[in-house]
């Protein structure tokens, strides 16, 4: 295990307070809870307005904040679809741009909704995928370009002599109402697949460029692959495995880890046989110990990191010349995070599920300043 001492990280939800010496985030900005809900994600605009999408059981809402996550209105039911597919990264995506707020969410299909008023009121679904039934793992990423240009991407099982689970993708340039031809992103070679239960990952950089990752299941290598498009360009680089070493398992780990942005460039943080993993392409893998179901983003000189190991949520950190330091418990019974850094680098918002393994779960959102 390569890891260095860490600063204990706060545990930041109001009900409680968790004091240390020192801390990975301070201080300590607001926080808030949803209850029974699950599989939270986050998205903000470049004037600090924050939204939240979560599920509960077959509904879809969405709660904003007018002040970089400090509170967030009661949130929005924006759509029920009674096959909503929700836990285990299965749930609903969510981008913003200007006043334009769009969610994807997969019941057999991979629908759309739009709002054009700031989450106020909202139109849909819109189908998405073009073959019936193609989309029904039910696995997906939601990204939205600098200029509000949307792309999702999705694993798909549409029938294709000699593929199995491959990656579509199809773009919107009205904010999700209409949608493109789907179009290829990755097939395996012949006889392997995309892994069938790991979510992709896709994230523009502040030029255009395009990243998409996902994990592989070439010849039982369970690895995670990336591809790349610029700005300039409407093809796909060719695939690149990430790291140097491989996973050889007969199973799908459920885990497609996430890709971020470290200043504009792409960067990506992963597990292999419960082993973090940092990486770029083209550069060394960064083992950085014990963890599962990662997130990371980059405030200020630093890459927080936060991760479960066991039923809990931990935090660590990576200093600006990428040394791990030794993670410290940050919430208990917590599971599936999402972490979105603000623009201009405020402050950061962390999302995550609570709750026993087994009864009542909650949607907690910390704001996290560096």
């Amino acid at each position: 295990m390569h890891l260095f001492p860490l600063p204990c990280s706060p545990l930041l939800r109001l009900p409680i307070l968790l004091s240390c010496l020192l801390a990975v985030f301070v201080p300590t900005l607001t926080a808030a809870e949803f209850p029974d809900a699950a599989q939270p994600q986050l998205a903000a605009t470049a004037d600090g307005r924050v939204y939240l999408a979560f599920g509960r059981g077959p509904e879809i809402f969405v709660a904003r904040s007018d002040d970089a996550g400090a509170t967030f209105a009661a949130p929005v039911r924006i759509a029920a679809l009674p096959s909503l597919m929700l836990g285990r990264r299965r749930g609903p995506r969510i981008a913003a741009h200007a006043d334009t707020v769009t969610v994807t969410a997969m019941a057999g299909e991979l629908f759309a909704f739009h709002s054009k008023d700031g989450g106020k009121t909202w139109r849909g679904p819109v189908l998405v995928n073009d073959v019936p039934r193609s989309a029904r793992e039910g696995l997906n990423a939601l990204a939205v370009a600098p200029d509000g240009r949307l792309f999702t991407t999705w694993l798909d099982l549409r029938d294709i002599p000699g593929a199995r689970t491959q990656l579509f993708a199809a773009e919107s340039a009205d904010g999700g109402a209409t949608w493109s031809a789907n179009a290829l992103v990755y097939r395996a070679p012949a006889g392997s697949t995309v892994c069938e239960c790991c979510h992709p990952s896709a994230h523009f950089n502040t030029h255009g460029d395009l990243a998409v990752m996902w994990r592989n299941g070439i010849d039982g290598a369970r690895d995670l692959w990336m591809s790349t498009r610029p700005a300039s360009s409407t093809t796909f680089t060719p695939a690149t495995k990430l790291g140097e070493g491989t996973w050889l398992l007969k199973a799908c780990p459920m885990d497609g880890g996430t890709l971020f942005l470290s200043g504009d460039t792409f960067a990506t943080l992963w597990q292999r046989a419960g082993t973090l993993f940092l990486a770029r392409p083209g550069t060394p893998e960064i083992p950085l110990g014990p963890g599962t179901q990662p997130v990371a983003a980059t405030l200020g000189p630093d890459t927080h990191l936060f991760f479960q190991r066991g039923p809990d949520l931990l935090a660590a950190r990576l200093n600006a010349s990428l040394a791990p330091s030794a993670p410290k418990p940050h919430a208990k019974n917590a599971r599936f995070p999402a972490l979105l850094a603000l623009p201009g680098g405020r402050a950061a918002l962390l999302a995550f599920e609570q709750g026993p393994a087994k009864g009542p779960v909650s949607v907690v959102v910390e704001a996290l300043a560096p």
